[in-house]
């Protein structure tokens, strides 16, 4: 796993990291979730990740994630998924 870009955001408590792995398929979030876990030695569940991006005939694939420096933080600052309005009316 190579780190291409490492910022600590103190104002939010996080570290946006931007990284290359290689993979022999499409590897989905929590796989890439657990590995930057371990990479990184933080809880999983402080791990957002945001996007995976690969090329046509690739195994290289790009990761961006955000890791919280707490479960709490990551609650305050990332959007909550939005509820249907047929089970609000519940």
């Amino acid at each position: 796993m190579k780190v291409l870009v490492d910022f600590h955001n103190t104002l939010l408590h996080r570290r946006d990291v931007v990284m290359t792995k290689s993979y022999n398929s499409n590897p989905g979030f929590i796989i890439v979730k657990q590995d930057i876990a371990s990479h990184f030695k933080v809880s999983p569940d402080c791990v957002v990740v945001l996007a995976i991006r690969g090329g046509f005939g690739i195994s290289e694939f790009t990761l961006e994630a955000r890791l919280y420096d707490s479960v709490e933080f990551l609650q305050s600052v990332e959007p909550k998924p939005k509820v249907k309005k047929v089970e609000a009316e519940k």
